[in-house]
């Protein structure tokens, strides 16, 4: 698989005429094109990549206690506020491991940026100054024949880069530029013991400014060209472009509602049949334990369990209270006394008639309005009758006995 990796030096224009240089990569990541052009007339890769220039892919490092991830963020993003003329939110973080030394190395890039090398077709981005391996104790400073550059600094220093071109060398220049030299004497930096300069440097300028220089040693190697760094490093650079979802279309959306909102209703509908089973189960099985109870008492006590138990228990009861000499709950007069205080509520002159039989009263009334029939009825339930009643056409007849509770 072909990679088509272009060097982006500055932001694309928007009327996408300007050129830039571009590299074509084998699937061993091997360059073995190379070229400048417009977008229009870049080859065709099965992969796009940018390759920014340090300016436009700044890599700061910064020395901190050990934080957890969230703390590490925010203790990141505050160091980041004094550093840059953008505000943070104009800019893509991407925040490193830290190590175990302190350092964390953070990659910057900014939205608008990304934002055009996306509409070029872009589908990762790097910066190029993680296209050159940090040493332990060495510098580099990386020039391009073109002339444009970037310095990266040791892992002492937490690999950190900055952008720095090749000023045209004079015969009369005899030290390293100013920014370099700043940075090689800076109170927070570790000196490093060789600064490694990968430019086309004529010999008499690196004897200048290696007397002039008294903090490393100055190495003159082969100009520098991103297309030869390792493919490693291609691999293992920050990306900078986050990916972006694809964004589901209004009908899928829909479809998508519809299908989470039937999933909602049929667990709604499965977990109410469940309840309402496990409560009829519930309920079966007392009804039954108390009817199993009712069963044995009724055989202990010589009763048939065919016909109606509590009616038998009610009879049993008031023969015993009868063979004692005493009255039994629903006999005549402890039947009466129990709906008197109901029956008082009556306008005097009503009753008619009152007959005591088969262990009922039933009395009959001169016509009631429907109000005081339900209130009389309703207290006669509260103290423990069951009252039954009808209207005839002489007027209102209510017959009342003792409540029976059944298992």
């Amino acid at each position: 698989m072909t990679v088509l990796r272009i060097f982006f030096d500055a932001p694309p224009a928007t009327s996408g005429n300007r050129a830039f240089a571009w590299a074509l990569f084998d699937a061993h990541g091997v360059c073995f094109r190379e070229g400048r052009s417009a977008p229009e007339q870049w080859p065709h890769g099965a992969r796009r990549e940018a390759v920014l220039a340090a300016d436009l892919a700044p890599l700061m490092a910064f020395k901190l206690p050990p934080l957890s991830a969230s703390r590490l963020d925010s203790a990141i993003r505050l160091q980041l506020e004094d550093r840059l003329a953008t505000p943070l939110s104009a800019q893509q973080i991407i925040i490193g491991q830290q190590q175990r030394d302190g350092w964390v190395r953070v990659a910057l890039a900014e939205q608008t940026l990304l934002k055009a090398l996306r509409q070029l077709g872009i589908e990762r981005a790097l910066s190029e100054a993680e296209l050159i391996n940090a040493d332990n104790d060495a510098w580099h400073w990386c020039v391009a024949p073109e002339g444009h550059g970037f310095v990266c600094r040791d892992r002492n220093n937490g690999g950190s880069a900055f952008a720095l071109d090749l000023p045209s060398v004079a015969a009369s220049q005899k030290t390293l530029p100013a920014e370099l030299t700043l940075a090689l004497s800076a109170e927070n930096a570790t000196p490093p013991k060789t600064l490694h300069i990968h430019a086309a440097l004529p010999a008499e300028i690196l004897s200048s400014w290696q007397r002039a220089n008294n903090t490393c040693r100055l190495t003159v190697e082969p100009p520098w060209r991103w297309t030869h760094a390792e493919p490693a490093l291609f691999a293992q650079a920050t990306e900078l472009l986050p990916q972006i979802e694809p964004v589901a279309s209004a009908s899928s959306r829909s479809s998508n509602g519809w299908r989470v909102a039937a999933l909602l209703l049929g667990i709604a509908l499965t977990l109410h049949v469940v309840a309402t089973a496990a409560a009829w189960s519930s309920s079966l099985w007392q009804h039954w334990q108390i009817s199993r109870g009712w069963q044995a008492l009724a055989n202990e006590a010589g009763l048939s369990a065919k016909n109606n138990i509590p009616a038998q228990w009610s009879r049993a009861y008031a023969e015993a209270r009868h063979r004692a000499g005493l009255a039994a709950p629903d006999d005549a007069l402890p039947l009466l006394a129990r709906a008197t205080s109901s029956l008082r509520t009556l306008p005097s002159g009503t009753l008619r008639n009152a007959v005591y039989a088969d262990r009922a009263w039933t009395f009959e009334f001169t016509p009631l309005d429907t109000a005081t029939q339900k209130t009389l009825e309703t207290n006669l339930r509260r103290a423990g009758l069951q009252p039954m009643s009808g209207s005839t056409a002489a007027g209102y007849r209510l017959r009342i006995q003792i409540q029976e509770k059944t298992p």
